[in-house]
């Protein structure tokens, strides 16, 4: 070193903060789950300036050692990426890190970063086999991510309570999923967190119950690693319908053996899934680790170091994504009092043939007694179901009126049912609701009863509204024992033994007014069997002409009649005669309404306007009806009623 020239090197650790977004529509996306990829662009930029303090400076080199860029995995893929600076240095590509460096800087700012381009793949990890827990052998390639860190610390009480949480369970996926979905459950993402100094801990996560996602996704993996699950910390960018815009993120991935990383993200509740729009810029042993790291050697200037600033665009979007779930949604009753609390069951399905943890959401739906967010772990091609309780509110008793359930799963799929309430019908208390919810969701942990065979058939295909519908079921025992179990037909519930190859059968009537799903339960001390009988039931069909427009007229004067026709349901053939024509539809669909218009001269509407409607109803019945609309006729003179007598006499 020179004589008189004073070095100084210093490192500084700089952690991302976004300063701005962008993406490429205007339209508010509520999210892109259900897409089957996402190109995106990313630009990333920072600052660095100098200031110098004396006459005799120099600054020898200034370097960046930037972590946080994309790579490829299995989720995606780098189409491009073009590191630049201004002014232009040396830039050298690594595979974990893009260094630059200035030589002999004269200057007093630095701006340098990268584009890039990036396709991510909407895919859903594949483990379609049972991995065994505790993991007997770890890979050694894997054990620095059991360790504990800084900020992924461990202590008595984490490990206490990951145990608590798993419980007896001994399967890999099922303890994975337990953990991920108490953290969801029980850490409140708050954002006050954020303006600490620095991310807290995963212990003081765990005792406080909040934190952002950096922190939420720190005490999971804590959890993981204190039970020996390999699991590591992965940042990048993610777009949130919060604010509809992108941003810093950070979730986890969790190492299943045989099958490498799987992501999990906490925060979101996106568990060996996560959506599309999760752009991976970084994955390390802990959350503390820098995305840049600045060397310099200078003597007579400081060196400031700015924030990184992010911008994200969504370049293209891929078509939807063929479904991972089939969903129904089935309320307990579908006719209900003002005040009601309904018992609404969200079967899912899994169409897979390897494990899935889809989020369920109640998008639409009134009061409810529970958050509306739930997930659920499905092993290959398994069903379950999911239990909200609806309260119905009360209204004018005057009328009857209908509110729609509405469910979603996070991979896009869903499905909706109605309940009609009024003050006319059947109330059901909190305690009936949540006394049947218990009944289901003790039935799920029961085994099924396949040595039962149950085949079950209505009388009829469709049902009118108020018929009487008779279901008959058989039953045979096809195991060499007997067999005792309750038999529920909905809430009509009655013994059944059968013996050994023994046959049975067994009827209940039902009085329908609406479509309906009737449940046919089979259950023992330890087994339950499930079948369902869909009832279609259609309304007595009504025509209905209404809102005549003029109301009123004149005796003389010559008018333009226009009046609204509607349906209560679908008919065909639909024909309506009157005095000055007819007009005839071959299918008419519910609610929907026609305008008719008419041309006549006010002393016709003395006895009102009147039609002969014919029509068939989806069974093909045929109805015949006369009908009128009323039109008040002014200014009669006094020998208008006369007339009209006379007229009618020889009608």
């Amino acid at each position: 070193m020179k004589k008189g020239f004073f070095a100084i090197i210093l490192i500084i650790f700089t952690f991302f903060i976004p300063a701005s977004y962008s993406q490429d529509t205007t339209e508010k996306i509520e999210n892109y789950n259900n897409l089957q990829y996402l190109e995106l662009e990313m630009y990333i930029s920072n600052d660095v300036g100098v200031e110098y303090t004396s006459s005799n400076h120099k600054v020898e080199y200034i370097k960046s050692d930037l972590s946080f860029f994309p790579k490829n995995d299995e989720r995606q893929t780098v189409e491009s990426i073009k590191p630049f600076s201004t002014p232009s240095g040396i830039i050298e590509e690594k595979e974990n890190e893009i260094t630059y460096l200035w030589n002999d800087f004269s200057g007093d700012t630095i701006n340098y970063g990268y584009t890039a381009k990036v396709m991510v793949n909407n895919q859903i990890s594949r483990i379609d086999k049972k991995i065994d827990f505790p993991v007997k052998k770890i890979d050694s390639n894997f054990l620095t991510y059991t360790q504990a860190t800084e900020f992924i610390d461990i202590n008595a009480k984490i490990e206490k309570k990951a145990n608590e949480i798993i419980g007896v369970e001994d399967d890999f996926y099922k303890v994975v999923f337990k953990l991920a979905e108490w953290t969801n459950n029980n850490i409140n993402y708050n954002l006050s967190t954020l303006t600490a100094e620095v991310v807290q801990p995963s212990s003081w996560v765990l005792e406080k119950k909040e934190g952002v996602c950096d922190e939420m996704t720190n005490l999971f993996i804590s959890f993981l690693r204190s039970v020996g699950i390999p699991a590591r910390f992965v940042s990048g960018m993610v777009y949130t319908n919060v604010g509809y815009e992108w941003g810093a993120h950070g979730w986890a991935e969790v190492y299943f053996p045989e099958y490498g990383w799987v992501p999990f993200d906490v925060t979101f509740a996106e568990f060996g899934w996560i959506d599309p729009s999760h752009l991976n810029l970084k994955d390390d042993v802990d959350s503390g680790s820098p995305t840049a790291k600045y060397a310099w050697k200078s003597n007579g200037a400081e060196i400031k170091v700015g924030t990184l600033d992010i911008k994200t665009n969504a370049l293209t979007i891929g078509p939807e994504q063929p479904g991972a779930v089939e969903l129904e949604v089935l309320p307990v009753k579908t006719v209900a009092k003002f005040g009601s609390h309904i018992p609404v069951e969200i079967k899912i399905k899994n169409i897979n043939d390897y494990y899935i943890a889809p989020k369920i959401i109640v998008t639409k739906a009134p009061s409810l007694s529970e958050k509306n967010v739930k997930s659920v772990l499905l092993e290959p091609n398994e069903e379950k179901s999911l239990y909200w309780i609806a309260e119905l509110p009360d209204a004018d008793p005057a009328y009857v009126y209908t509110t729609t359930i509405e469910t979603q799963s996070m991979y896009g799929e869903f499905d909706s049912a109605t309940i009609k309430y009024g003050d006319k019908f059947e109330g059901y208390s909190n305690d009936w609701a949540n006394a049947i919810v218990k009944g289901h969701e003790e039935r799920e942990k029961k085994s099924v009863m396949n040595e039962v065979a149950v085949n079950c058939k209505p009388d009829k295909d469709v049902y009118y509204s108020g018929d009487a519908a008779e279901i008959t079921c058989n039953f045979k025992n096809n195991e060499n024992e007997k067999i005792s179990f309750d038999l529920c037909f909905q809430e009509k519930c009655s013994k059944m033994t059968l013996s050994s190859g023994e046959k049975k059968t067994k009827a209940e009537s039902f009085d329908v007014n609406e479509p309906i799903r009737i449940p046919i339960i089979l259950e023992s001390n330890d087994k339950v069997k499930y079948e369902y009988l869909n009832l279609e039931v259609i309304p007595v069909p009504e025509i209905m002409l209404s809102n005549p427009e003029p109301s009123e007229v004149d005796y003389e004067d010559d008018v333009e009649i226009s009046f609204e026709v509607r349906s209560n349901t679908d008919v065909n053939d639909l024909r309506i005669e009157f005095e000055f024509g007819k007009l005839e539809y071959e299918f008419f669909e519910k609610d929907e309404v026609k305008t008719i218009t008419v041309n006549t001269v006010g002393r016709q509407l003395l006895d009102d306007l009147k039609f002969e409607v014919k029509y068939k109803d989806r069974l093909g019945v045929e109805y015949i009806e006369q009908k009128a609309i009323s039109i008040n006729v002014n200014n009669i003179p006094w020998y208008g009623n006369f007339l009209n007598w006379i007229n009618n006499l020889f009608d």
